[in-house]
């Protein structure tokens, strides 16, 4: 569907992948720990504004791609 995902898999704490990915310009990032899969939710957040939601995992991929869809239709507009 043209959008690009990154699996960070390294072996490293959280807070370093978090900081790598905001480095490097990751728009939106989607956090899966333990807790959040118990409850069959995942973590989104916006690089843009900093706001991180809970969703749940059926429907944080839709939402994601809808997203980006909205922001490339912008870029394309303007």
């Amino acid at each position: 569907e043209g959008i690009e995902v990154l699996l960070d898999d390294r072996d490293e704490r959280p807070g370093i992948k978090f900081k790598d990915a905001d480095l490097i310009g990751i728009p939106y990032r989607i956090t899966i720990g333990k807790r959040l899969v118990q409850e069959n939710e995942v973590e989104v957040r916006t690089r843009r504004d900093g706001q991180t939601k809970s969703l749940f995992l059926d429907k944080a991929v839709a939402e994601v791609c809808n997203a980006l869809r909205a922001e490339m239709e912008a870029v394309k507009d303007s």
